[in-house]
């Protein structure tokens, strides 16, 4: 089991409603049965990317352009008497990964050979913004990550979490499509990876514009409490 899925997992006994068996038919839905009767797909509640092609998760590509650069800025050496640089970037979907790997070396290499004194603000990509500023600190590397904005995450949380929901819904709908058959009942519990700590009444409103499409039952959990729940229902948010 992922993480997300031991979540599911923890929140499922807590409900006493029989025993929780996780992928009973093997590597198709559901990946747990409860009691013996109810079918339940797992998924995390991220935040997603949309365009023509579909959608993607935005830590698919979050994390790999941070640990490149994370890697990438001891290559340039110490600090000159600790006196070195913060690097910042900035990006939005689409960009050319290549292009901008490519170009950042290029950068950073051609600033370390002339720096300017105010620093570097430039665009790798129409879509990806590098900055440089002079730290003012002792700093270890010459070019040290200052940080950077993932300038499609964010956004209204509870808006953002019925955009996602509704994706992860019609997502999962159409794999159990070809064994919903197999059992009466269907639940998708997901533990929230976008706003879990929203206050009830926020939350409650989100089943107004969620459908269920192919679930009995749909659960937000919190992911470090998987006690914590939302569940939506034909019957309303409880």
């Amino acid at each position: 089991m992922d993480r997300s899925e031991q979540g599911v997992a923890r929140y499922l006994e807590g409900l006493s409603l029989g025993s929780v068996c996780f992928e009973p038919d093997g590597n198709v839905p559901p990946d747990f049965l409860v009691g013996g009767r109810i079918a339940v797909e797992a998924r995390r509640l991220n935040q997603n990317f949309e365009s023509d092609g579909g959608y993607q998760g935005l830590e698919h590509v979050e994390a790999p352009v941070a640990k490149f650069v994370d890697r990438l800025l001891p290559t340039f050496g110490e600090a000159p008497a600790g006196k070195g640089w913060w690097v910042f970037f900035y990006f939005w979907r689409p960009f050319d990964w290549k292009v901008v790997k490519r170009e950042m070396k290029a950068a950073l290499e051609a600033f370390r050979t002339n720096p300017a004194p105010a620093g570097l603000q430039v665009h790798l990509d129409p879509n990806f913004e590098l900055e440089i500023r002079p730290a003012t600190i002792v700093v270890e590397h010459h070019f040290m990550l200052g940080g950077y904005a993932d300038w499609d995450a964010g956004g209204f949380v509870a808006s953002e979490i019925i955009r996602n929901l509704n994706l992860c819904v019609a997502e999962k709908t159409r794999k159990i499509a070809p064994y919903r058959d197999r059992y009466a009942e269907w639940w998708l519990v997901l533990p929230d990876r976008i706003g879990p700590d929203l206050n009830m009444d926020e939350r409650r409103s989100i089943g107004d514009h969620v459908d269920l499409l192919g679930f009995d039952r749909v659960v937000l959990i919190h992911p470090n409490d998987p006690a914590k729940a939302l569940v939506l229902a034909p019957s309303g948010p409880t």
